[in-house]
Protein backbone atom coordinates (compact mmCIF):
# COMPACT_ATOMS: atom_id res chain seq x y z
CA UNK A 1 0.00 0.00 0.00
CA UNK A 2 1.27 3.53 -1.26
CA UNK A 3 1.94 5.80 1.63
CA UNK A 4 -0.24 7.86 0.35
CA UNK A 5 -3.14 5.58 0.48
CA UNK A 6 -2.41 4.96 4.02
CA UNK A 7 -2.73 8.58 4.88
CA UNK A 8 -6.42 8.70 3.51
CA UNK A 9 -7.28 5.65 5.28
CA UNK A 10 -5.77 7.32 9.04
CA UNK A 11 -8.70 9.02 9.51
CA UNK A 12 -11.57 6.37 9.08
CA UNK A 13 -9.97 4.10 11.38
CA UNK A 14 -10.10 6.68 14.30
CA UNK A 15 -13.74 7.95 12.92
CA UNK A 16 -16.29 6.41 15.54
CA UNK A 17 -18.52 4.41 12.92
CA UNK A 18 -15.59 2.13 12.64
CA UNK A 19 -14.86 1.79 16.19
CA UNK A 20 -18.72 0.77 16.33
CA UNK A 21 -18.14 -1.54 14.00
CA UNK A 22 -14.89 -3.01 15.25
CA UNK A 23 -16.17 -3.85 18.45
CA UNK A 24 -19.19 -5.56 17.69
CA UNK A 25 -16.88 -7.86 15.68
CA UNK A 26 -15.28 -8.24 18.55
CA UNK A 27 -18.16 -9.44 20.74
CA UNK A 28 -19.06 -11.93 17.27
CA UNK A 29 -15.88 -13.71 17.68
CA UNK A 30 -16.00 -14.22 21.50
CA UNK A 31 -19.03 -15.49 22.16
CA UNK A 32 -20.63 -16.58 18.59
CA UNK A 33 -18.01 -18.35 17.14
CA UNK A 34 -17.88 -22.03 16.60
CA UNK A 35 -20.63 -22.63 18.75
CA UNK A 36 -23.85 -23.74 17.33
CA UNK A 37 -27.20 -22.24 18.34
CA UNK A 38 -29.64 -23.64 19.58
CA UNK A 39 -33.50 -22.43 19.11
CA UNK A 40 -35.64 -22.20 21.76
CA UNK A 41 -39.15 -23.15 21.26
CA UNK A 42 -41.75 -21.23 22.91
CA UNK A 43 -43.72 -23.09 25.29
CA UNK A 44 -46.78 -24.55 23.91
CA UNK A 45 -49.88 -25.05 26.39
CA UNK A 46 -51.95 -27.77 26.24
CA UNK A 47 -55.37 -27.10 25.00
CA UNK A 48 -57.30 -29.71 27.08
CA UNK A 49 -61.31 -30.19 25.49
CA UNK A 50 -63.01 -30.69 28.54
CA UNK A 51 -65.01 -33.71 28.41
CA UNK A 52 -68.86 -33.55 29.42
CA UNK A 53 -68.63 -35.55 32.87
CA UNK A 54 -71.73 -38.31 32.37
CA UNK A 55 -74.61 -37.53 34.01
CA UNK A 56 -75.64 -39.69 36.92
CA UNK A 57 -78.57 -41.62 36.19
CA UNK A 58 -80.95 -41.08 39.61
CA UNK A 59 -82.72 -44.57 40.18
CA UNK A 60 -85.16 -43.55 42.65
CA UNK A 61 -86.76 -47.02 44.38
CA UNK A 62 -89.78 -47.15 45.40
CA UNK A 63 -90.05 -46.80 49.39
CA UNK A 64 -89.97 -50.82 50.10
CA UNK A 65 -93.03 -50.73 53.11
CA UNK A 66 -96.53 -50.87 52.66
CA UNK A 67 -99.03 -49.00 54.56
CA UNK A 68 -101.41 -51.61 56.05
CA UNK A 69 -104.18 -49.49 56.15
CA UNK A 70 -104.25 -47.75 52.69
CA UNK A 71 -101.94 -50.46 50.65
CA UNK A 72 -99.85 -47.63 49.39
CA UNK A 73 -95.92 -47.87 49.86
CA UNK A 74 -94.62 -45.38 52.49
CA UNK A 75 -91.03 -44.29 53.74
CA UNK A 76 -91.91 -44.86 57.18
CA UNK A 77 -94.44 -46.69 59.06
CA UNK A 78 -95.03 -46.05 62.97
CA UNK A 79 -96.99 -48.17 65.98
CA UNK A 80 -100.57 -47.83 65.11
CA UNK A 81 -102.33 -45.18 67.16
CA UNK A 82 -106.01 -43.59 67.18
CA UNK A 83 -106.73 -39.74 67.88
CA UNK A 84 -109.95 -39.03 68.91
CA UNK A 85 -110.19 -35.73 66.84
CA UNK A 86 -112.63 -32.78 67.45
CA UNK A 87 -115.52 -31.60 64.91
CA UNK A 88 -117.03 -28.50 66.28
CA UNK A 89 -117.40 -25.72 64.16
CA UNK A 90 -114.59 -23.98 66.59
CA UNK A 91 -111.97 -27.18 66.13
CA UNK A 92 -111.81 -26.31 61.81
CA UNK A 93 -109.39 -26.43 60.30
CA UNK A 94 -108.02 -29.95 61.95
CA UNK A 95 -104.81 -30.86 61.76
CA UNK A 96 -103.62 -34.33 60.52
CA UNK A 97 -106.59 -35.49 58.51
CA UNK A 98 -105.92 -35.69 55.49
CA UNK A 99 -102.91 -37.58 56.86
CA UNK A 100 -105.24 -40.66 58.65
CA UNK A 101 -105.28 -43.86 56.69
CA UNK A 102 -108.52 -44.77 58.24
CA UNK A 103 -111.12 -42.44 59.77
CA UNK A 104 -114.29 -42.41 61.82
CA UNK A 105 -116.72 -40.16 61.96
CA UNK A 106 -119.39 -40.77 64.56
CA UNK A 107 -122.17 -39.15 66.74
CA UNK A 108 -121.20 -37.82 70.34
CA UNK A 109 -124.31 -36.60 72.33
CA UNK A 110 -126.00 -33.42 71.34
CA UNK A 111 -125.79 -34.05 67.74
CA UNK A 112 -122.00 -33.14 67.38
CA UNK A 113 -119.71 -36.07 65.97
CA UNK A 114 -116.11 -36.76 66.82
CA UNK A 115 -113.29 -38.33 64.40
CA UNK A 116 -111.05 -41.36 65.59
CA UNK A 117 -108.48 -41.07 63.19
CA UNK A 118 -105.88 -44.02 62.61
CA UNK A 119 -101.92 -43.63 61.67
CA UNK A 120 -99.54 -45.86 60.39
CA UNK A 121 -97.77 -45.13 57.24
CA UNK A 122 -96.18 -41.69 56.76
CA UNK A 123 -97.97 -40.10 59.62
CA UNK A 124 -97.88 -36.17 60.08
CA UNK A 125 -96.14 -34.53 62.69
CA UNK A 126 -98.96 -33.01 64.75
CA UNK A 127 -102.29 -33.98 65.17
CA UNK A 128 -105.52 -32.39 66.71
CA UNK A 129 -107.64 -30.98 68.11
CA UNK A 130 -107.79 -33.67 70.46
CA UNK A 131 -110.74 -34.27 72.07
CA UNK A 132 -112.39 -36.87 75.07
CA UNK A 133 -112.78 -40.40 74.86
CA UNK A 134 -116.50 -42.57 73.98
CA UNK A 135 -117.04 -46.55 75.35
CA UNK A 136 -118.08 -47.47 71.32
CA UNK A 137 -114.76 -46.08 70.23
CA UNK A 138 -113.28 -48.33 72.34
CA UNK A 139 -114.46 -51.16 70.50
CA UNK A 140 -113.05 -50.03 67.01
CA UNK A 141 -109.39 -49.01 69.18
CA UNK A 142 -109.28 -52.76 70.38
CA UNK A 143 -109.82 -54.53 66.77
CA UNK A 144 -107.26 -52.60 65.57
CA UNK A 145 -105.16 -52.91 68.46
CA UNK A 146 -103.40 -49.37 68.15
CA UNK A 147 -102.88 -47.13 71.33
CA UNK A 148 -105.54 -44.82 72.04
CA UNK A 149 -105.05 -40.75 72.26
CA UNK A 150 -107.23 -38.69 74.02
CA UNK A 151 -107.57 -35.80 76.29
CA UNK A 152 -109.99 -37.56 79.34
CA UNK A 153 -113.15 -39.27 78.60
CA UNK A 154 -116.38 -40.15 79.97
CA UNK A 155 -116.34 -42.15 82.81
CA UNK A 156 -117.56 -45.47 81.35
CA UNK A 157 -115.10 -44.77 78.84
CA UNK A 158 -112.31 -44.25 81.23
CA UNK A 159 -113.63 -47.15 83.44
CA UNK A 160 -113.59 -49.35 80.07
CA UNK A 161 -110.06 -47.97 79.19
CA UNK A 162 -108.96 -49.70 82.84
CA UNK A 163 -110.68 -52.90 82.46
CA UNK A 164 -109.98 -53.76 78.79
CA UNK A 165 -106.72 -52.77 79.11
CA UNK A 166 -106.31 -50.77 76.31
CA UNK A 167 -102.89 -48.81 76.10
CA UNK A 168 -104.31 -45.17 75.68
CA UNK A 169 -102.36 -41.84 76.26
CA UNK A 170 -103.95 -39.19 77.95
CA UNK A 171 -103.38 -35.77 78.18
CA UNK A 172 -105.14 -35.35 81.84
CA UNK A 173 -102.87 -37.69 82.99
CA UNK A 174 -99.56 -35.91 81.83
CA UNK A 175 -98.73 -38.50 79.08
CA UNK A 176 -95.70 -37.06 76.59
CA UNK A 177 -96.69 -35.35 73.18
CA UNK A 178 -99.42 -33.45 74.04
CA UNK A 179 -99.24 -29.40 73.91
CA UNK A 180 -101.22 -26.96 73.83
CA UNK A 181 -101.85 -24.40 70.87
CA UNK A 182 -102.03 -20.82 72.17
CA UNK A 183 -103.84 -19.35 69.03
CA UNK A 184 -106.93 -21.50 69.77
CA UNK A 185 -109.32 -21.32 72.61
CA UNK A 186 -110.03 -23.92 75.33
CA UNK A 187 -111.49 -26.61 74.85
CA UNK A 188 -109.71 -26.69 70.58
CA UNK A 189 -106.65 -26.14 71.84
CA UNK A 190 -104.94 -29.84 72.50
CA UNK A 191 -102.54 -31.21 69.93
CA UNK A 192 -100.55 -34.34 69.53
CA UNK A 193 -97.07 -34.60 68.25
CA UNK A 194 -96.32 -38.57 67.10
CA UNK A 195 -93.31 -39.18 67.53
CA UNK A 196 -93.06 -37.39 71.39
CA UNK A 197 -96.14 -39.69 72.07
CA UNK A 198 -94.81 -43.03 70.72
CA UNK A 199 -91.18 -42.39 71.65
CA UNK A 200 -89.77 -46.02 72.97
CA UNK A 201 -93.30 -47.52 72.10
CA UNK A 202 -93.70 -50.65 71.05
CA UNK A 203 -94.92 -51.62 67.37
CA UNK A 204 -98.65 -52.15 67.56
CA UNK A 205 -101.33 -53.05 65.27
CA UNK A 206 -103.60 -55.92 64.46
CA UNK A 207 -104.39 -55.12 60.75
CA UNK A 208 -107.17 -56.47 58.75
CA UNK A 209 -106.78 -58.63 56.22
CA UNK A 210 -107.88 -56.01 53.37
CA UNK A 211 -107.36 -56.50 50.01
CA UNK A 212 -106.56 -53.20 47.63
CA UNK A 213 -106.88 -52.83 44.42
CA UNK A 214 -106.17 -49.91 41.56
CA UNK A 215 -108.95 -47.62 40.86
CA UNK A 216 -111.75 -48.23 38.81
CA UNK A 217 -111.61 -47.28 34.65
CA UNK A 218 -114.51 -45.17 33.59
CA UNK A 219 -117.25 -42.42 35.14
CA UNK A 220 -118.01 -42.62 37.94
CA UNK A 221 -121.49 -44.16 39.39
CA UNK A 222 -121.89 -41.38 41.35
CA UNK A 223 -120.46 -37.85 41.62
CA UNK A 224 -122.21 -36.58 44.41
CA UNK A 225 -122.70 -37.62 48.23
CA UNK A 226 -124.56 -35.59 50.73
CA UNK A 227 -126.16 -36.71 53.94
CA UNK A 228 -126.70 -35.04 57.71
CA UNK A 229 -125.69 -35.62 61.38
CA UNK A 230 -127.47 -32.47 62.28
CA UNK A 231 -127.97 -29.33 60.91
CA UNK A 232 -124.52 -27.63 62.19
CA UNK A 233 -122.65 -30.79 60.21
CA UNK A 234 -123.95 -30.96 56.83
CA UNK A 235 -121.15 -33.83 54.58
CA UNK A 236 -120.93 -33.39 51.13
CA UNK A 237 -118.53 -35.88 48.74
CA UNK A 238 -117.75 -34.52 45.29
CA UNK A 239 -115.53 -36.96 43.21
CA UNK A 240 -112.74 -35.37 41.28
CA UNK A 241 -112.17 -36.93 37.76
CA UNK A 242 -108.51 -35.91 38.38
CA UNK A 243 -107.92 -37.47 41.46
CA UNK A 244 -109.55 -40.25 41.42
CA UNK A 245 -111.09 -39.07 45.30
CA UNK A 246 -114.00 -37.67 46.90
CA UNK A 247 -113.42 -33.89 48.09
CA UNK A 248 -114.86 -33.24 51.35
CA UNK A 249 -117.50 -30.58 52.10
CA UNK A 250 -118.79 -29.33 55.45
CA UNK A 251 -121.93 -27.67 55.17
CA UNK A 252 -121.49 -26.46 51.27
CA UNK A 253 -117.84 -25.22 52.49
CA UNK A 254 -114.56 -27.19 51.37
CA UNK A 255 -113.28 -29.43 54.46
CA UNK A 256 -109.62 -28.24 54.54
CA UNK A 257 -105.82 -29.32 56.40
CA UNK A 258 -105.00 -26.50 58.66
CA UNK A 259 -101.32 -27.12 57.51
CA UNK A 260 -101.87 -27.10 54.30
CA UNK A 261 -104.69 -25.54 53.25
CA UNK A 262 -105.81 -28.26 50.84
CA UNK A 263 -109.30 -29.53 50.85
CA UNK A 264 -109.26 -33.21 52.38
CA UNK A 265 -109.60 -35.74 49.40
CA UNK A 266 -111.19 -39.35 50.19
CA UNK A 267 -110.33 -42.65 48.28
CA UNK A 268 -112.95 -44.67 49.76
CA UNK A 269 -116.25 -44.12 51.94
CA UNK A 270 -118.08 -46.41 54.22
CA UNK A 271 -121.50 -45.58 55.09
CA UNK A 272 -122.46 -48.12 57.89
CA UNK A 273 -125.99 -48.24 59.68
CA UNK A 274 -125.64 -48.46 63.30
CA UNK A 275 -128.62 -48.49 65.86
CA UNK A 276 -127.92 -45.77 68.30
CA UNK A 277 -129.21 -44.73 71.91
CA UNK A 278 -129.58 -42.57 74.67
CA UNK A 279 -127.45 -43.78 77.64
CA UNK A 280 -130.11 -41.88 80.12
CA UNK A 281 -127.41 -39.77 81.42
CA UNK A 282 -127.92 -36.18 82.84
CA UNK A 283 -125.05 -35.18 80.03
CA UNK A 284 -127.17 -36.62 77.04
CA UNK A 285 -124.22 -39.47 75.95
CA UNK A 286 -125.39 -42.09 73.57
CA UNK A 287 -123.89 -45.69 72.85
CA UNK A 288 -123.31 -46.52 69.60
CA UNK A 289 -124.24 -50.32 68.83
CA UNK A 290 -120.78 -51.24 66.69
CA UNK A 291 -121.15 -54.95 67.47
CA UNK A 292 -123.17 -57.23 65.42
CA UNK A 293 -124.45 -56.48 61.82
CA UNK A 294 -125.93 -54.01 59.87
CA UNK A 295 -126.39 -52.02 56.03
CA UNK A 296 -123.77 -50.62 54.74
CA UNK A 297 -122.67 -48.64 51.40
CA UNK A 298 -119.34 -48.29 49.41
CA UNK A 299 -118.04 -45.68 46.68
CA UNK A 300 -114.78 -47.02 46.31
CA UNK A 301 -113.26 -44.67 43.93
CA UNK A 302 -116.15 -43.55 41.86
CA UNK A 303 -117.52 -46.96 41.85
CA UNK A 304 -120.84 -47.41 44.29
CA UNK A 305 -121.74 -51.27 45.97
CA UNK A 306 -124.19 -52.18 48.31
CA UNK A 307 -123.72 -54.57 51.75
CA UNK A 308 -123.31 -54.97 54.88
CA UNK A 309 -120.86 -55.22 58.01
CA UNK A 310 -120.41 -57.47 60.76
CA UNK A 311 -118.68 -57.19 63.98
CA UNK A 312 -118.37 -60.81 66.01
CA UNK A 313 -117.04 -59.39 69.30
CA UNK A 314 -115.35 -56.29 70.77
CA UNK A 315 -111.87 -56.96 69.65
CA UNK A 316 -112.90 -59.21 66.52
CA UNK A 317 -112.69 -56.71 63.52
CA UNK A 318 -115.30 -55.28 61.18
CA UNK A 319 -115.96 -57.16 58.02
CA UNK A 320 -117.60 -55.43 55.20
CA UNK A 321 -119.17 -57.37 52.55
CA UNK A 322 -121.17 -56.77 48.99
CA UNK A 323 -125.18 -57.88 48.69
CA UNK A 324 -123.41 -61.96 47.40
CA UNK A 325 -121.01 -62.30 50.95
CA UNK A 326 -118.50 -61.13 48.85
CA UNK A 327 -115.34 -59.35 50.95
CA UNK A 328 -114.80 -55.87 50.16
CA UNK A 329 -111.92 -54.75 47.99
CA UNK A 330 -110.83 -51.20 48.76
CA UNK A 331 -109.01 -49.02 46.52
CA UNK A 332 -105.15 -48.14 47.28
CA UNK A 333 -105.93 -45.20 49.32
CA UNK A 334 -107.55 -43.67 52.76
CA UNK A 335 -110.94 -44.64 53.81
CA UNK A 336 -113.71 -42.37 55.45
CA UNK A 337 -115.98 -44.58 57.46
CA UNK A 338 -119.25 -42.55 58.32
CA UNK A 339 -121.19 -44.50 61.18
CA UNK A 340 -125.14 -43.28 60.77
CA UNK A 341 -127.98 -44.15 62.26
CA UNK A 342 -130.54 -46.68 59.93
CA UNK A 343 -132.58 -44.73 58.09
CA UNK A 344 -130.32 -41.66 57.14
CA UNK A 345 -131.53 -40.33 54.64
CA UNK A 346 -128.24 -40.24 51.58
CA UNK A 347 -128.76 -38.55 48.82
CA UNK A 348 -126.33 -39.60 45.29
CA UNK A 349 -126.41 -38.03 42.21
Amino acid sequence: MSEKRCRRLLPFLFSPVFLVLLLIGLCYFCFGCGKEVTPVEAPVKEITTPVEAEKEVSHEEEPRQVDPLTGRRVEKVIPLIAVMVDNLGASRPQTGLADAGVVYEIEAEGLITRFMALYAGDPPANVGPVRSARPYFLHLAREWDAYYAHVGGSVEALRDIRLWGIPDLDDVRGDRGFWIDKTRKRPHNTYLNLAKALEGKQPRGRFKDWSFTEPPEGSPDYREISFSYSRDNQVTYKFSEDKKQYLRYINGIPHIDRITGEQLAVTNIVLQYAPHRFTGDSLGHIDVNLIGEGKAEFFLAGKYVEGFWEKRSSTAPTRFYDAQGREIAFVKGNTWIQVLRPGTPVHKE
